[in-house]
């Protein structure tokens, strides 16, 4: 026989382990005679005793049952012999050592009241004997958790009742702050109302002889007046309209402020909607001397839902700050689409110039009414202060926002963010790509920003653009093109080139005989006449207003092309004999630089390559699902979609994608050590770091072209 007791008492209740609740180890095996079982019996004072055969726990017998079958609980008797294990306590309970606390006292608790005090046995993973577990323990675990769960309750319980008294007091507080806001509020609502009746009542009475001193004046104009008189007629019909147009937004501001102005939103052209209002504009613009740009996406749909006439009047207003604050330099016009997981698109209408800029500190208060920058500007370039206010509030009645970002001494970025119920946009490969394939155009123009966007919506249409900033630079590469068998067929020039320079390189193209075929467009600002010299050259097509706009540009491209086109040659002039062999591929170049643009381009048509252009990721997924391509020249950081991105969306063959596995080269000027290894985590095949050579694209091409062919 076998017999174990623990020295140390139980854990007390709450132990986390069940081990922590066994209160002896005391065992016998199967065959022990029943008088030593009563011994042990006798030297322990437990109630249960386990049976154990070959180190695994078979049974249990109690104290009671062995002195009933011996006669005496403490003698011995004749059955004294007889093997424990035909006296075993039935279907003891054996509980496993990982076994959840909760689980046990379960079970224990809902046993039969026979059996309710009959001892647990706990055992291990093989069934071993770790000890007994006596119900007594367990009572007394069950009782302490229940003396703290009851202890709980109650502090929760006057916790709750000090928390009711308190929201009790801050409800009282709250009701009578809310009398006290509803009276501040009448009070309000009555002054806002009697201000805003004050300023329509003051905007009619003075629109009424407005009318009539600008309708007298457009009479007068027609009159014979000599040159003076002319003059100042002109001068009184500006003012009258500058003072009308402070009449028209103080109107404004009190129909909001009334509540009297709503929205009617309808079907509208909103590509030939900001082309009619950038036009309007334009003739300020050239007058100032400052390049209006319009750069309109291709993802931006014919039609929109939208106020027209609430849209034409925020925009209105933001190009017109824009011209009023800007002395010199740019203001472009930026029209886009974007996305928003979970929201929805948007359309983002976007003006920034290059004018004077506005403090932080000036921006946090540039929508309140009434208020224009400083002192200093409202006296410089007038103006009520309210247009900014009225164009936001107008946005928030379109559902949309109006916010601002600028810097002093650089400039301001005004955005207008609408939302779109729904979008279509055109098949971004062939709603503009209507023209042969291998044209090629030129675009002439000394302000670079100008160049680059207009260069950039010639490529749309699938015709390799260049930009050149003079007459001389244009002329050398209308020249190099003809001698490399890829001459230019559209020339853009700006008309108002530094000392006549348009003019010498219309009469220089239109005298040389080598250049008949290039097509010359005439860019000149709304306002400004041409001279009869300037439309008679021979080699002018078209003569183009500026800003350009899409429809303008796609009307052009129409009429001034080649009436032949030569097919471009299914390889380049010679390379250098350096250059390993190239396979001429269809390469999508991925690269926003307009710069970088140009470098490329040169270089991959220099090796024979047909390039397609787009300027983020977005436009990469949106290309390669119509255009069957050989390889895509990747940079890495690009605005909406990097180039990670894109890769990692081309892989997973995102929205409709089929080459999934098409040859992706990064070209990044991220040159970092690790910044290849993370171009080929990405998902990149190979990796062509900035400044480009035209010796290293050629090796990196030429490794794409030999693995596919393997392939």
């Amino acid at each position: 026989m076998s017999a174990e007791s623990f020295s140390e008492p139980p854990k007390p209740a709450g132990a986390e382990e069940l081990a922590g609740l066994v209160g002896h180890r005391l065992a016998v095996t199967g065959n022990t005679i029943l008088a030593d079982v009563q011994k042990a019996f006798h030297e322990h004072t437990f109630k249960f005793m386990a049976i154990v055969e070959n180190s695994r726990v078979t049974g249990m017998c109690s104290r009671e049952k062995v002195g009933d079958l011996l006669g005496s609980q403490f003698g011995y008797s004749i059955y004294a012999k007889k093997l424990i294990r035909d006296y075993a306590v039935a279907q003891p309970e054996i509980i496993a050592s990982g076994t959840p606390l909760r689980e046990v006292m379960a079970k224990v608790f809902s046993r039969p009241s026979e059996r309710f005090y009959q001892d647990v046995i706990l055992v291990g993973e093989k069934y071993e004997l770790m000890g007994l577990i006596p119900v007594d323990n367990l009572v007394r675990l069950q009782n302490h958790m229940l003396s703290d769960k009851i202890g709980a309750l109650e502090e929760s319980e006057h916790r709750l009742i000090r928390q009711k008294a308190e929201l009790g007091e801050l409800a009282a507080k709250l009701e009578l702050a809310n009398a006290e806001l509803e009276s501040a509020r009448d009070t309000a609502v009555e002054g806002t109302k009697l201000k805003s009746q004050f300023l329509a009542n003051m905007s009619h009475e003075i629109r009424t002889p407005m009318n009539g001193v600008i309708g007298m004046i457009s009479l007068l104009v027609e009159t014979e007046l000599d040159e003076e008189q002319k003059q100042y007629c002109t001068t009184i019909r500006k003012s009258a309209e500058a003072l009308l147009g402070l009449i028209n937004d103080i109107l404004d501001f009190s129909k909001i402020e009334a509540g009297r102005l709503d929205v009617s939103v309808e079907e509208t052209p909103i590509r030939e909607l900001v082309e009619e209002c950038v036009s309007l504009l334009a003739e300020g613009a050239s007058q100032k001397k400052v390049e209006l740009i319009l750069d309109i996406d291709p993802a931006v749909p014919e039609w929109v839902e939208v106020d027209p006439l609430r849209y034409r009047q925020v925009l209105n207003n933001l190009v017109g700050n824009a011209l009023k604050f800007t002395e010199q330099g740019e203001v472009i016009v930026r029209l886009r689409v974007s996305r928003e997981p979970g929201k929805g698109y948007f359309m983002q209408t976007e003006v920034q110039d290059s004018g004077i800029g506005i403090p932080s500190d000036q921006q946090k208060k540039l929508f309140e009414p009434f208020v224009q920058g400083d002192g200093s500007t409202s006296r410089r370039y007038g103006g009520t202060g309210l247009g900014l206010a009225i164009s936001r509030r107008l946005s928030k009645l379109m559902e949309g926002d109006l916010n601002c970002a600028s810097e002093p001494g650089e400039g301001s970025t005004f955005w207008l963010t609408l939302p779109l119920e729904s979008i279509s946009t055109p098949d971004p490969v062939k709603a503009v790509r209507p023209l042969p394939d291998g044209l090629r155009a030129l675009v002439v123009d000394d302000h670079s920003i100008a160049a680059d966007t207009l260069c950039r919506q010639i490529a749309l249409h699938g015709i390799t653009c260049l930009t050149a900033p003079d007459a001389r630079q244009a002329m050398r590469i209308l020249r190099e093109a003809y001698a490399s068998l890829e001459p230019i067929h559209y020339l853009f020039v700006d008309a108002d080139l530094p000392d006549s320079a348009g003019q010498e390189l219309c009469r220089r193209i239109a005298e040389d005989a080598d250049l008949e075929a290039t097509g010359v467009v005439l860019m000149t600002p709304i306002g400004r006449n041409l001279s009869a010299s300037e439309r008679n050259f021979s080699c002018v097509r078209r003569v183009l207003l500026k800003p350009v706009g899409p429809n303008n540009l796609l009307e052009a491209l129409h009429r001034a092309q080649p009436k032949e086109t030569t097919a471009k040659p299914e390889v380049v002039a010679t390379l250098p004999p350096f250059l390993p062999e190239q396979k001429p591929m269809r390469i999508l170049l991925a690269e926003d630089s307009a710069t970088n643009q140009e470098v490329a381009i040169r270089l991959l048509e220099r090796l024979g390559h047909t390039v397609y252009l787009a300027e983020n990721g977005t436009q990469v997924l949106d290309i390669l699902r119509t255009e069957p391509l050989d390889c895509v020249l990747m940079d890495c950081q690009m605005p909406h979609m990097d180039g990670y991105e894109a890769t990692r969306a081309i892989r997973q063959g995102f929205h409709g994608i089929q080459c999934r596995e098409i040859p992706i080269v990064a070209m990044t000027a991220h040159a970092m050590q690790g910044d290849r290894q993370k171009c080929l985590q990405a998902g990149m095949d190979d990796y062509l770091s900035k400044p480009v050579t035209l010796e290293r694209l050629a090796q990196v091409l030429h490794r794409v072209a030999e693995k596919a062919s393997v392939e």
